[in-house]
C-alpha cells in the first residue's frame, strides 16, 4: 500500500515492541467543560492542541441535532464522542484497529453512542467507502489530516502510529477525499467537510486542490504553535447548491441582467456570448472566441455593503480559479483592483477582470459581481493593445472546467454557507495585500499624478496607500487614477 517504501522491517518489529506498552488513561475537556474519559492504547494519536482547535469548529456548527456527522481517522475518539454530546448522529472511522477498539471502549465508558468502523480514505484494496463511511450520506465530514511530511531513510515510529502523523498517501489524503467527494454520496448535498491542515508545503496545496475539483473552500480559523507552525481549520462545501443558475446563449450584459431581475442573493446568470459586455468607466469587453462571461447576485440585504472590499474579493476568486487551473501563482498578476494580468515571456496582458455593480432600492440594495476571463481567442493583438488567454498556460484548460472552478472560488469568497463563518475585512485585507504584493516587482512602480511612488498597504476599505519620495502618502479611490510602468492601462 502506499506509504510501504517509508518503512522497512525494523520499523515493523519496533511498533510491535511499542504495543507492550500499557495504554494511557485521561480525561479530555471539551470546550463545553466536559471530561471525557479515554483510553488511549500505543499507536493511537491522543488529544491535543490540533484536537482543541477542531472540536471548537465543530462546537460553532449551527443546529447539529439529528445531523449526520462522519469523523475519519478517529484516534482515540475524542471528537467523535465529543460530536455525540452536541447531538450529532455519529459515524467514526480510523485505519488503526487499536483506534477502533480505544474509540468503541470510550464510548461505552461514557456511555455514549457512536458507530465505529475500521478503514478510512485509501486504496480501493482498503475496502469499499461503505465499509468505513457506511451507506448514508452526511451532513458534517471531519478530518484531523496527518500533516507532517514523510521523508526516507529516517527513523520512524511505525506505520500504524505514524499514521496517523505523517500522509504517506502518493497521491496525497487531500486528492484522496477529494475522489471520494466526487465519486461517492458520503457528504449530502448541502454538507460541509472540515479538514485540519497544516500550512506546510503539502497542507498550502489544500486549498488549490479543492477549488480545481469544484469545491468551494474556506480558511475557518488558525492557530499557531509555539514553535511557529500554524494549522488551519478548512470549510469545504458544493458551490451555490440551493441557488439558482441560469444560461442565455447571447445576452448584451450579464450584470445589467441580473441587475434588473428577481434573482436571489447567490443567483447566476452565464451567457454564451455577450454584445455590449463592459468593463469600469463603461469600457467594452470583447467577448472572445471561448470565453467565460458570468454574474453572480452576491449582495440583497438591508445593510450597504463595502463595494471596495467586494471588488477585492472579486479579484482573488478570479486570480486563484487561474491559479488553481494552471497549478501555479507565478505566472498571474493581481492588478489593483479588479484585473488578472498573465506574464508571458515578460508581456503583461489581461487575461481577465471582474466588476462590482449595485443598486439601492429603499432601505436594500442589490449588488451584482460580473466576471470575464479569456480561455481562447483567434486574435491577441487588438488595436492598441493585446490580450491572453488562459490555453496559452495550459491548452487543455476548457471553459466547461474553468466554470466548474470559478463557481467554487466565487462561492469560497462570497457564499453565505451553513456552518461555515462568513470573512472578516481584515482576513480579507490580509489576502488581498498578500497576492497583489507578489505581482508589484512586474507591475513595476504605481504613476499617480505623474509621479513615480511606492505601495504602502490596503487599507480597511479596500483602496490603496501610495506614497511619494518626500513621504507623503495617498489614498488612491480607483485603479483608473494610476498607472505603472511596466503595463499599459487598456
Amino acid at each position: 500500500m502506499p506509504g510501504d517504501e517509508y518503512f522497512g522491517s525494523n520499523d515493523a518489529e519496533q511498533e510491535i515492541e511499542r504495543l507492550n506498552r500499557v495504554a494511557k488513561q485521561l480525561f479530555w475537556t471539551t470546550p463545553q467543560n466536559r471530561k471525557i474519559h479515554l483510553t488511549v492504547p500505543p499507536t493511537v494519536y491522543p488529544p491535543r492542541e490540533d484536537t482543541d482547535v477542531l472540536a471548537q469548529v465543530v462546537q460553532d456548527y449551527p443546529h447539529p441535532n439529528g445531523k449526520r456527522f462522519l469523523e475519519i481517522g478517529c484516534g482515540s475518539g475524542a471528537i467523535s464522542l465529543f460530536a455525540a454530546q452536541l447531538g450529532f448522529s455519529v459515524t467514526a472511522c480510523d485505519i488503526n484497529p487499536y483506534a477502533v477498539a480505544s474509540s468503541r471502549n470510550s464510548a461505552q465508558v461514557n456511555n455514549i453512542d457512536i458507530d465505529v468502523r475500521e478503514g478510512g480514505p485509501g486504496p480501493q484494496t482498503d475496502g469499499e467507502v461503505q465499509q468505513w463511511a457506511g451507506d448514508e450520506p452526511h451532513d458534517v465530514i471531519v478530518w484531523n489530516l496527518p500533516y507532517l511530511t514523510p521523508e526516507k531513510d529516517t527513523q520512524h515510529l511505525g506505520p500504524l502510529e505514524e499514521a496517523a502523523l505523517l500522509d504517506t498517501d502518493d497521491r496525497g489524503l487531500v486528492n484522496r477525499l477529494m475522489h471520494h467527494l466526487q465519486t461517492s454520496n458520503i457528504l449530502t448535498k448541502e454538507g460541509v467537510v472540515y479538514l485540519l491542515v497544516s500550512q506546510n508545503e503539502r497542507g498550502k496545496g489544500a486549498r488549490t486542490l479543492c477549488l480545481r475539483n469544484g469545491f468551494a473552500v474556506r480558511t475557518i480559523t488558525t492557530h499557531t504553535f509555539d514553535d511557529g507552525e500554524c494549522l488551519e481549520v478548512l470549510g469545504i462545501w458544493r458551490p451555490f447548491q440551493s441557488h439558482s443558475k441560469s444560461y442565455q446563449k447571447e445576452i448584451d450584459s450579464t450584470n445589467t441582467s441580473l441587475l434588473n431581475s428577481d434573482e436571489k442573493e447567490g443567483g447566476f446568470l452565464q451567457a454564451g456570448r455577450q454584445t455590449a459586455g463592459h468593463g469600469r468607466r463603461g469600457r467594452v469587453w470583447s467577448h472572445e472566441d471561448v470565453a467565460f462571461a458570468g454574474s453572480w447576485v452576491i449582495h440583497e440585504r438591508s445593510a450597504t455593503p463595502n463595494p471596495g472590499l467586494l471588488q477585492l474579493q472579486g479579484g482573488l476568486a478570479l486570480f486563484e480559479s487561474i491559479s488553481a487551473l494552471t497549478g501555479t501563482a507565478d505566472t498571474q498578476i493581481l492588478k489593483w483592483p479588479n484585473d488578472v494580468l498573465l506574464s508571458i515571456d515578460g508581456d503583461l496582458r489581461k487575461v481577465g477582470g471582474i466588476l462590482v455593480e449595485g443598486v439601492s432600492q429603499g432601505k436594500y440594495s442589490r449588488v451584482i459581481l460580473g466576471i470575464g476571463c479569456n480561455i481562447s481567442a483567434q486574435e491577441l493583438e487588438k488595436e492598441g493593445y493585446s490580450i491572453a488567454t488562459l490555453q496559452e498556460l495550459n491548452i487543455e484548460i476548457t471553459l466547461t472546467k474553468f466554470q466548474e472552478v470559478i463557481q467554487a472560488a466565487v462561492a469560497s469568497w462570497f457564499e453565505h454557507k451553513n456552518g461555515v463563518k462568513e470573512l472578516s475585512p481584515k482576513a480579507v485585507i490580509a489576502r488581498y495585500t498578500a497576492v497583489f504584493s507578489n505581482g508589484i516587482m512586474a507591475l513595476g512602480e504605481p504613476i499617480y499624478r505623474r509621479q513615480k511612488m511606492a505601495f504602502l498597504k490596503t487599507e480597511s476599505e479596500g483602496r490603496i496607500i501610495l506614497q511619494d519620495n518626500n513621504g507623503m502618502t495617498y489614498i488612491i479611490q480607483d485603479g483608473e487614477d494610476i498607472t505603472w510602468t511596466n503595463f499599459a492601462t487598456i
